[in-house]
């Protein structure tokens, strides 16, 4: 029965840190976004944006290609639960 606990309090857990991402979006002309939201406070709009470029990157690679960041958005947590998000706009190269 321990065991069982601990492998739930463990599920929860890591769930609790899991950063929603969009995936990849095509927005037109060789332009994609990226974007990634914390569930928590104490993740950070930097953080999410390095997750953002790595996925951002490893699509590109899927290519042969490498990742040009045009751009970065970064939101910090606010009031009313509003938890902190980081988009990338990018090209492959």
């Amino acid at each position: 029965m321990n065991k069982l606990v601990s492998a739930v309090s463990t599920v929860l857990l890591l769930s609790a840190c899991a950063t929603p991402t969009t995936g990849i979006v095509p927005r037109g002309e060789g332009l994609f976004t990226v974007t990634r939201q914390g569930e928590g406070f104490w993740v950070t709009p930097d953080s999410l944006k390095a997750a953002a470029i790595l996925e951002a990157d490893a699509y590109c690679k899927g290519s042969g290609k490498s990742v040009k960041v045009m751009h970065t958005k970064e939101i910090q947590a606010g009031p009313l639960g509003r938890w902190p998000e980081s988009e990338v706009l990018f090209r492959c190269e």
